[in-house]
């Protein structure tokens, strides 16, 4: 059995994970540390504060993978990952990410791209269009153990941040400072 937890950074991926793992007794496998050990990146990206890849990592990645059975596997980035049995999302209201990101001392840019990136469902979608089935989890005001039965007992949430006009007004201010950076 194989789990995947994906979400924006911020949505509590790692926790949830580690969890999971104890819970169940499978393997944890974070696809961002196994990039990191191993210097699978190709740059680092001051400006965003990450590290970028390529494609060259995505086999690496599932041969590591394809050597566990019962493995939670956490990852922003679903699509890394060829196959898995359960797909989980995390999503997390974008105030509330935005608040957590800032209380980590993250950068402006990196901030706004990742809220941004909540508010638009990017991880939800890569997810749905590599593995069809997924399931969402709002995880905000959410115990850790209330997340965890969501997750044991597929109770998947439908999440659309953009129906709120506050979020819509907030996509706009991020824009700003998105394209403030951009320009430089």
């Amino acid at each position: 059995m194989r789990i995947l937890i994906s979400g924006t950074p911020g949505v509590g991926k790692t926790e949830i994970s580690k969890i999971l793992s104890l819970k169940f007794n499978f393997l944890y496998f974070s696809v961002s540390k196994f990039i990191l050990e191993n210097k699978l990146y190709t740059s680092y990206d001051s400006k965003r504060e990450t590290y970028n890849i390529d494609d060259s990592v995505i086999q690496k990645i599932n041969d590591q993978i394809n050597k566990m059975d019962n493995v939670i596997i956490e990852t922003i980035y679903p699509s890394l990952v060829d196959n898995a049995d359960k797909i989980i999302v995390l999503r997390k209201n974008p105030f509330v990410l935005y608040k957590d990101l800032k209380d980590r001392n993250w950068g402006d840019l990196k901030i706004a791209e990742n809220v941004e990136a909540e508010i638009l469902g990017v991880i939800a979608q890569e997810a749905r269009e590599w593995f069809k089935n997924i399931c969402e989890i709002d995880v905000t005001n959410k115990s850790r153990e209330e997340v965890v039965k969501n997750i044991i007992d597929n109770r998947c949430d439908n999440v659309d941040w953009l129906s709120d006009d506050r979020i819509q007004d907030l996509l706009i201010e991020l824009d700003k400072i998105i394209s403030l950076y951009e320009n430089k």
